[in-house]
């Protein structure tokens, strides 16, 4: 019942905190914290299946610029190379080793961020050392660290990484000759388009992203109030609202099923049925107040008699129950309800039109023995018409007693 009303809570809390980031200003990303969370875990896996792959891309790409190196400014070739062929695969390959093995949501988008500024120091640090004529008009090639990085990273990893390119953008425009002294002002405004066109994608993306995810919430917890909103009247159609016990109902479709493997798996199956003595007279005395809880008392005592958790104890109407005992034989049944007559007996609930004065019950029981499925009984109705007369000369035999469907008593 706990877990059952958490579920619920879990559900109602998912949905409000779904609404409420639906009708925030458009410029918010990250949600409350509880959410937050739980967005990052479900896309975790597939966001580092997805960052490993574009790390392989990053080496190759990072990789490919040595082309440049080598027809732009040759003399850096030894430094490009260590650099792009040890350095920036190195430390990538064991960045992703690392979060493989030790996954974590920030530390994944993180990573992404350091890997880009990563390649931007690398870049300025070659194009440094070549001290050539063609090394300025080269960092252009920063805005390929920007777009990169913008096509795979979360926007606020994306935001850090273009602000650091931006300040390596300054130092190349401050360390390295520019022959034309004209490119300073285009390679900057290019890498500023750049940088607004990259970022607002990246932030689109982030947000369809988080958009679908919240939708995605509402519609499962919409779902799970759904669910429950069913098992509630589930359990309301096979519910005694009385007594709390299972239904005329329930005990109908439990019978049948219990029968059901009785019969494939010739295992005994046993029936009561019990009846509570002048019930009647006991509410006109007593009120009906105190006949309804007669009948809660009487439903507790037959369930505390039961020591099977497969045991079945319904209420089919008014004062008479039901007992369905699954693989249990003759003298299990008739244990049982020996002890069920006992115990509401021993409840001494006053019943002033009773000649017993306190609350009683008749009980009358049939069984179907495994290797006796047929001719014994050849149907359930067959085996609760069975108790039902067993019942019937349990009442005619003085009542307060037990009898079975061979009409054999055992008095009080």
């Amino acid at each position: 019942m706990k877990d059952h009303a958490n579920s619920q809570h879990d559900a109602r809390s998912d949905a409000a905190m779904a609404d409420a980031c639906l009708v925030r200003p458009w410029w918010f990303l990250e949600f409350p914290e509880p959410l937050e969370a739980r967005f990052r875990r479900q896309g975790l896996h597939r966001r580092l299946e997805t960052i490993t792959a574009f790390g392989g891309l990053a080496i190759a790409f990072f990789l490919a610029l040595v082309l440049p190196d080598l027809l732009m400014t040759p003399s850096v070739m030894p430094v490009s190379l260590w650099m792009r062929l040890v350095v920036f695969p190195a430390v990538v390959i064991a960045g992703l080793w690392w979060i493989r093995r030790h996954p974590s949501p920030r530390a994944l988008e993180n990573m992404v961020a350091m890997a880009g500024m990563l390649a931007a120091a690398l870049e300025v640090g070659i194009l440094y050392a070549a001290q050539h004529m063609w090394a300025y008009p080269r960092v252009v090639e920063l805005n390929i660290v920007v777009v990169f990085v913008c096509a795979i990273a979360r926007f606020r990893p994306a935001v850090y990484t273009c602000l650091f390119v931006l300040g390596m953008h300054f130092v190349a425009s401050a360390v390295l000759p520019d022959p034309t002294s004209v490119l300073g002002v285009s390679t900057t405004v290019l890498l500023v388009t750049t940088i607004a066109f990259s970022l607002s994608a990246a932030f689109k993306l982030e947000r369809d992203e988080r958009l679908a995810f919240l939708m995605d919430v509402r519609e499962q917890a919409l779902e799970a109030e759904l669910q429950q909103a069913n098992e509630r009247l589930a359990k309301v159609a096979t519910t005694d609202p009385l007594t709390g016990v299972p239904n005329r109902r329930a005990f109908d479709a439990f019978l049948a099923d219990s029968w059901s493997r009785s019969t494939q798996e010739r295992r005994p199956l046993g029936l009561i049925m019990l009846d509570i003595d002048w019930f009647k007279r006991y509410n006109d005395l007593h009120g009906h107040q105190a006949g309804d809880r007669c009948l809660m008392s009487v439903a507790q005592a037959a369930q505390t008699c039961l020591r099977r958790t497969g045991d079945l104890v319904a209420r089919l109407g008014g004062e008479e129950f039901a007992v369905v005992m699954a693989d249990a034989d003759a003298a299990a049944v008739s244990a049982a309800a020996e002890r069920i007559r006992q115990a509401v007996s021993q409840l001494a609930l006053p019943h002033g039109a009773s000649p017993f004065q306190v609350v009683t019950v008749s009980v009358g029981l049939s069984a179907l023995a495994g290797a006796d499925v047929e001719p014994a009984y050849a149907s359930p109705q067959d085996l609760v018409a069975a108790a039902d007369e067993a019942l019937y000369q349990a009442k005619q035999r003085g009542r307060n007693r037990v009898a079975d469907a061979a009409w054999q008593e055992q008095a009080a």
